[in-house]
C-alpha cells in the first residue's frame, strides 16, 4: 500500500487534462506532473487519497523522445506554461487527445473532431498581461502565482507575453516602486498596488494601462502624477492610462471604480480580419489576436451562413464575433452582461460601419427572452460563454428557439462536452476543432458547429 514519502519507480502510461503523467500502481492512480507518457521515472509520493495519490519526479529513468528543455528559468515554480517541456507537436496531441476524452466521457456523438490547429511561432502571442503586486521580503515585486498557491515568482522575462508589454510592466513597477507606492500583502490587506494590467494592440501598437489600487485615496494621490508623466514621456505608444479601486478580498483583479488619469479616449483599438475593435479596460478580447483571426474564420465556414439568416451573438464581448460574422447574414442581435463591453460593441458597430447588428446589456439566461417577447427567430445562434459554460436555462431556451444551426466557441471542453450533451436533444454535432489559443499550457479554445437534426447542409 502507497505512502507518503515512498520512493516508486513508476510507467507513465497517459497524461492528463493539465498535462501531468499518470500511472497506476497498487490500484491506485498516481498522478506525476512533469512527466510524459512513455516515460519511466523514480518518484516520492507527496500525497495518498483514498482513490488516487500524487508524486514528484525525482529522476527520469527512461526519457519521452517529445520532452524539451523548458525555455523558461521559472517553469519548476511558475503556474503558468506547464507543457513547455513537451515538444509543440506532442502538446497539440495532447489536447486533441484531452477534447476527445471529454466528449467520449459524456458520451457525446460529434461526425468529426480535426487536428489542433496550432501556431507557426507559438511564442510572445499575449496582448494582456496582468502582473500581481505583492511585498515579498519587504521588497515590491511582479511575477506570477507559484503553482497552487498565492505566493508570487517573480517574473524577470515570459515568453508568451509581448515583448513590448512585458518590458512595459517592469517599467511600471520601476516607476511606482520610484513614488514611493508598495506591492499589497495578502495576508495584511495592506499595501498600495494590486496588479499592474496592460493590453497592446497586435495591429495597432496603441497601448493601455491599468494600475489596481488598494486604496480609494490612491485615486487622487498627487505621487500617481510623476508615474504617468514618466511612463508617457518614455512610452509613445500609450494612448491612455487608468486607476482601478479594488477593496475585494476575491481573486478578482477589477473592481468596479475606474478612473482615467491619461489620454483622451477610453479604450484602445485593434483588427480582427478586416474589422475594427474598441476595447476598454473590463472589455472582454482573445488575448492571442493572431489564433483569434483563425478561430472565428474556422467558424463562419463551419457554419455556411446565408445572406437572409438572423444570428444570435450570446455572451457577446465587444461584439467581436457577431461584427465578423456581420457581413454574411442579415441581422445580429448580440447580449453580453458586462455594459461596458456592449458600449464598445456599439462603438465597434459605428466604426465599421455596420447597420445590421444589435446589442442589449444583461445575462444571457435573463435576456434572451427579449427576443422572444419580440418575435425576433434565429437561424443561427453563436455562443461564446464563460468557462463554467452555459445554464440550463440558456440551453432550455436555445432548444426552445430551435435554430438551424449552432456555433459553439469554448475555452473549457469540459463543459463545453457537457452541454453538447444537453443539445443533442435536438443537434447533431457536426464538426469540433480546436484551435491553440494559449500554446505551452494545458488550455485549447474549440469550434464546434451543430446542425439541427434532418436539416438539408
Amino acid at each position: 500500500m502507497l505512502k507518503k514519502n515512498d520512493i516508486v519507480d513508476l510507467e507513465i502510461i497517459d497524461n492528463g487534462s493539465a498535462f501531468e503523467g499518470i500511472a497506476k500502481q497498487d490500484g491506485i492512480v498516481i498522478f506525476v506532473p512533469d512527466a510524459i507518457a512513455t516515460e519511466k521515472v523514480r518518484a516520492k509520493i507527496i500525497k495518498v487519497a483514498s482513490s488516487y495519490a500524487i508524486a514528484k519526479v525525482e529522476k527520469i529513468l527512461v526519457k519521452s523522445s517529445y520532452r524539451e528543455e523548458p525555455f523558461c528559468s521559472a517553469f519548476k515554480y511558475c503556474g503558468g506554461c506547464m507543457a513547455q517541456n513537451i515538444s509543440y507537436d506532442m502538446q497539440l496531441h495532447l489536447k486533441k487527445q484531452m477534447v476527445k476524452n471529454l466528449l467520449d466521457k459524456q458520451k457525446v456523438e460529434y461526425l468529426k473532431i480535426d487536428n489542433v490547429i496550432g501556431m507557426g511561432m507559438p511564442y510572445y502571442y499575449r496582448n494582456k498581461v496582468q502582473y500581481p503586486v505583492r511585498c515579498v521580503d519587504g521588497k515590491t515585486v511582479i511575477g506570477f502565482y507559484r503553482k497552487n498557491s498565492h505566493d508570487i515568482v517573480e517574473n524577470n522575462c515570459c515568453y508568451i507575453q509581448n515583448r513590448v508589454i512585458d518590458m512595459l510592466a517592469k517599467n511600471v513597477l520601476d516607476e511606482l516602486v520610484k513614488a514611493g507606492f508598495k506591492g499589497y500583502n495578502d495576508e495584511t490587506k495592506s499595501g498600495d498596488i494590486r496588479h499592474i494590467l496592460i493590453r497592446r494592440g497586435y495591429h495597432t501598437g496603441e497601448i493601455m494601462i491599468v494600475i489596481v489600487v488598494n486604496n480609494k485615496n490612491l485615486l487622487s494621490d498627487f505621487r500617481m502624477r510623476s508615474v504617468v508623466n514618466n511612463l508617457v514621456e518614455k512610452n509613445d505608444n500609450i494612448k491612455n492610462i487608468f486607476l482601478n479601486l479594488n477593496l475585494s478580498n476575491t481573486n478578482e483583479i477589477l473592481g468596479k471604480e475606474v478612473k482615467q488619469v491619461y489620454g483622451m479616449e477610453k479604450y484602445i483599438t485593434d483588427y480582427i480580419g478586416d474589422f475594427k475593435y474598441f476595447i476598454s479596460p473590463k472589455s472582454f478580447f482573445q488575448v492571442n489576436t493572431q489564433q483569434a483571426e483563425v478561430l472565428y474564420s474556422t467558424l463562419k465556414e463551419g457554419l455556411k451562413l446565408k445572406d437572409n439568416d438572423v444570428l444570435f451573438d450570446l455572451y457577446s464581448g465587444v461584439g467581436s464575433i457577431g461584427i465578423f460574422l456581420s457581413k454574411n447574414v442579415k441581422k445580429v442581435y448580440g447580449i453580453e452582461i458586462e455594459k461596458t463591453a456592449v458600449d464598445m460593441a456599439n462603438l465597434n458597430i459605428k466604426e465599421n460601419g455596420v447597420s445590421n447588428a444589435e446589442y442589449i446589456a444583461g445575462s444571457v439566461e435573463d435576456k434572451i427572452i427579449e427576443f422572444k417577447d419580440r418575435k425576433i427567430k434565429p437561424d443561427v445562434i453563436v455562443v461564446d460563454p464563460p468557462r463554467r459554460g452555459l445554464d440550463k436555462k440558456s440551453i432550455d431556451y436555445i432548444l426552445d428557439f430551435n435554430p438551424k444551426k449552432i456555433g459553439y466557441v469554448s475555452c473549457n471542453p469540459a463543459t463545453l462536452a457537457r452541454d453538447l450533451k444537453l443539445l443533442e436533444e435536438k443537434y447533431t454535432v457536426y464538426s469540433i476543432t480546436p484551435v491553440d489559443m494559449f500554446p505551452h499550457t494545458s488550455h485549447v479554445e474549440c469550434v464546434s458547429v451543430l446542425y439541427r437534426k434532418n436539416l438539408e447542409k
